[in-house]
């Protein structure tokens, strides 16, 4: 352990318990791993139970990030692991803090996060008397029970000589094989506890060489394919983004001049300028992805688990058909292989070893595309096509504007490397259609559970892991209400960013759910009793909060004001007008239309 805990408890008097002064309390012994991890920041909130774990931590130099609320916390560890790739790590009081965190550590859990969450407890000896704030309705203790559906494991610590395994454990689950998050639910004297500290590095008791390649006569098997396949293409997911293997991906697809298509969590591995780029796929992807996946014998699928979305509910024809396609299925946890559609070639491996692999195998044996021009030249009429499709709402000079507009209006005047946080609705699924990802880790989105109320918060924690580029959200009214609080932090601890508030007076994806399919807006509209729209007034509520703001609601003034809100070096919210009455343009397919279709008649 660091001879900084020796230093701050050199003068501590012994008590009963204590064998050496070298001992140290559950709380620093558990920071000093987190130390030992690279871990500079926690995020959270305090409470009783929780409290020694913070104070530790800001013993040993690591920051303690607070929030209003504990889901925010949790979102901002979440993204604050997307653009950094370092451990997110949240620290929590017991029972009504804990069970605040439930969304976040779900969203990530859901999109692959290693996430470590420390929860407070009540102290062990009073577990059967159940004592205050304790939940005990079926269990003593039993806080931890709800979260064994999202996490990978949970650990109840009731002795603290156990932390010197428990931590390196959770440590070592979260962060190996697919990764996401542990639970740790730390009974608050468990805190306090003496131990002996092992003298080894928590870095000992896990795998230290975790880029495994696949199986060699399987990436022999998928070279040979690929290389004898008439129209390639290549399908890339999140996993791609979290073994960072952005550029053994570009490797492999221009080897084979093959049209790369993403999901959305995956956006921007592949750069979208790229020429062989076709974006995302799926429901709301654009329509050269879903035709380049469609248009090809065999498609080799990196890092994915075929997400509903990305795969139009996996009905055939409309962005995959597998067979008569054959796949190539390349991830790091068996499960997944197969678990969708059948494959010819199935590879548990690390995406970036194997695709140097496979990259290595194709330069060794490929000849000359002679289809590579014809090919890239059909992809480029593929995007003009699209791009013409998008142009009229892109260009729409109508009030309320149209969000499409306001997202062209974001393209053109956002910063190149700027990071994209984004909510649900057209903010998300629309901007991952139609906004353009250069450069990988610039497209932060709740996937897996498409959160409403994720970008507020998830935008502070990937400007405090980037601090020198720009963080915008893209967020709607109705998401941004429900986690307001999150301006707090960014004041608080002077962070600047961008929200970007698409205000419809509604929460417009299920407003055309009800007006498509029940002819019925019912429950969906912001409005007073007498029916006219409502909104609190977001420049008033962003004054009291110590930010500035602006509003825009005419399409001529969009530029300037976001060449304003882009320059803006400190907190800042800018309010659009938008319509609220204007579906995604949905270019694959959603099977919840064929039983809605009839509303309830």
């Amino acid at each position: 352990m660091s001879a900084q805990i020796d230093e701050e408890l050199a003068g501590q008097k012994k008590g009963p318990d204590d064998a050496t002064a070298a001992r140290v309390t559950g709380a620093m012994y558990m920071a000093e791993c987190l130390r030992q991890e690279g871990v500079s920041k926690v995020f959270g909130q305090c409470g009783h139970t929780n409290y020694a774990l913070i104070d530790a931590c800001h013993r040993l130099g690591i920051e303690f990030v607070s929030f209003r609320h504990e889901q925010m916390a949790a979102h901002a560890a979440d993204a604050y692991f997307r653009v950094t790739h370092k451990l997110a790590v949240l620290n929590v009081h017991l029972s009504p803090g804990l069970t605040n965190t439930l969304t976040g550590v779900a969203t990530a859990a859901a999109d692959s996060t290693p996430m470590v969450v420390f929860a407070g407890n009540t102290p062990s000896y009073h577990h059967a008397r159940e004592p205050h704030q304790g939940i005990r309705f079926h269990a003593d203790a039993s806080q931890g029970d709800m979260f064994r559906p999202i996490c990978k494991r949970v650990w109840r610590v009731d002795d603290a000589k156990l932390l010197v395994d428990v931590m390196p454990r959770a440590l070592n689950v979260a962060q190996t094989g697919r990764p996401g998050a542990v639970l740790l639910d730390i009974p608050m004297d468990v805190f306090s506890a003496h131990i002996d500290p092992p003298n080894q590095q928590t870095r000992s008791r896990r795998p230290g060489y975790g880029r495994s390649p696949g199986d060699a006569e399987g990436i022999q098997r998928a070279a040979g394919l690929l290389r004898s396949a008439k129209s390639p293409a290549i399908f890339a997911g999140n996993g791609v983004m979290l073994s960072e293997a952005w550029e053994e991906l570009r490797a492999v697809a221009e080897q084979l001049n093959a049209p790369v298509a993403t999901t959305l969590m995956a956006k921007g591995v592949f750069p979208e300028d790229h020429a062989l780029s076709c974006g995302s796929a799926g429901i709301w992807g654009t329509r050269m992805a879903n035709e380049a996946l469609l248009g090809a014998d065999v498609i080799l699928a990196v890092g994915t688990a075929f997400g509903e979305a990305d795969c139009s509910s996996w009905i055939p024809g409309h962005t995959f058909s597998i067979p008569p396609s054959r796949l190539i299925q390349l991830d790091i946890s068996p499960e997944e292989i197969g678990k969708i559609y059948p494959v010819e070639v199935g590879i548990v491996g690390d995406a970036k070893a194997t695709l140097a692999a496979i990259a290595a195998s194709l330069h060794e044996t490929s000849a000359p595309n002679s289809r590579s021009n014809e090919r890239l030249t059909s992809l480029q009429r593929q995007r003009d096509a699209w791009n013409k499709e998008l142009a009229t709402t892109q260009a729409d000079a109508g009030m309320p504007i149209h969000p499409a507009r306001l997202l062209a209006e974001i393209s053109r005047a956002a910063p190149e490397d700027t990071v994209f946080v984004t909510d649900v609705g057209w903010n998300k699924n629309g901007a991952g259609q139609q906004l353009v990802a250069r450069h990988p880790q610039t497209f932060i989105t709740s996937g897996g559970m498409a959160t409403m109320g994720f970008a507020p918060a998830a935008a502070i924690g990937a400007k405090i892991g980037l601090p020198d580029r720009k963080v915008a959200a893209l967020v709607g009214d109705g998401g941004f209400l429900s986690v307001a609080g999150a301006m707090t932090t960014a004041v608080e601890l002077g962070i600047p960013v961008l929200w970007i508030i698409f205000n419809n007076f509604c929460f417009s994806t299920i407003r055309t759910v009800g007006t498509t399919y029940f002819n019925n807006a019912y429950g969906t509209e912001f409005t007073t009793p007498d029916g006219k729209p409502y909104n609190p007034d977001f420049l008033l509520l962003a004054e009291s909060f110590g930010l500035k703001a602006a509003r825009v609601e005419q399409p001529a003034d969009l530029a300037k004001a976001l060449a304003k809100a882009f320059a803006a070096d400190e907190p800042y919210l800018l309010e659009v007008r938008t319509r609220g009455d204007v579906p995604m343009p949905r270019t694959g397919y959603w099977d919840i239309a064929d039983f809605l279709a009839h509303g309830n008649d």
